[in-house]
């Protein structure tokens, strides 16, 4: 898999995982299915600031995904910013890059998506109703 130039060396980590598994996504409140920018890493959105305390220069290269939708959820309840976005669930499977469990104070499920170049991973999640689907996965 080819990952953009903007990666630092030895990114994604080595002790990541291939993409593999149910995951959720935060999508803008304004679509009515994913897009491609949904899909945008911390560092191609912000090229010219430095990482947030806390967040490796590679992680930043990466997106956030959660393994649970109770977490998503809670997260949308409780922080301004995911009040106003839906969520998205995908399958992801080899070929749609490496994953690592990076557990944060908002999310214990939370995981860093290194998705590769030339990917559309606006294809692979789909919008859902987040009060219909069963939340017992964690």
């Amino acid at each position: 898999m080819t990952y953009s130039k903007h990666f630092p060396d030895n990114c994604p980590p080595s002790e990541s995982d291939i993409a593999s598994g149910e995951f959720y996504r935060f999508i803008k409140k304004a679509h009515e299915r994913p897009h491609q920018k949904d899909f945008i890493s911390w560092r191609q959105e912000f090229s010219d600031k430095e990482c947030p305390t806390g967040l490796s220069e590679c992680q930043a290269c990466g997106v956030s995904i959660y393994s649970s939708l109770d977490d998503a959820k809670n997260l949308s309840l409780r922080i301004p910013r995911f009040k106003n976005m839906k969520i998205a669930k995908a399958l992801l499977s080899d070929g749609l890059g490496r994953i690592k469990h990076t557990p944060s104070r908002n999310g214990k499920s939370h995981h860093t998506w290194w998705i590769p170049e030339d990917s559309e991973p606006c294809k692979v999640f789909e919008l859902i109703d987040a009060n219909q689907e069963d939340s017992t996965k964690t």
